[in-house]
């Protein structure tokens, strides 16, 4: 089957009758021969190259992650969560967040330290 005598079409045509036809496993190679006029000799080499694909190729079912992720690639599905949000922050703007955090979380306890200090000198006062 040069590719001189024939188009992609129907190559690709061709392909896809052995390949349901092996898929279906309804075997006739000689009507396909016949139909796509190709000698025997050039069908069986395309039926061993397809009978080894059918063989290595196994269906995988992806992970939820992955699908996740892939939907937010191609669809454009912003995240929702904050650490998402901050990561595709300017470098300046993460180390200002980290900054203010680490500020926020020293206030507050040193607030409840200044609570409890205070709790402690009453309870000694009142004793």
């Amino acid at each position: 089957m040069p590719n001189s005598d024939r188009s992609d079409m129907q190559i690709e045509n061709l392909l896809s009758a052995v390949t349901d036809a092996l898929l279906a496993e309804n075997i006739n190679i000689d009507t396909i021969s016949r139909q796509y006029q190709v000698s025997r000799k050039e069908l069986d080499s395309f039926v061993r190259v397809i009978n080894r694909l059918h063989l290595v190729l196994v269906s995988v079912q992806p992970s939820r992650r992955f699908v996740r992720r892939l939907k937010q690639d191609l669809v454009g599905v912003p995240n929702r969560n904050v650490l998402s949000r901050v990561r595709h922050l300017p470098p300046r703007v993460q180390i200002a967040a980290g900054i203010a955090l680490v500020a926020g979380f020293m206030f507050l306890s040193r607030r409840r330290m200044v609570h409890e200090i205070n709790e402690e000198t009453q309870e000694i006062i009142s004793a």
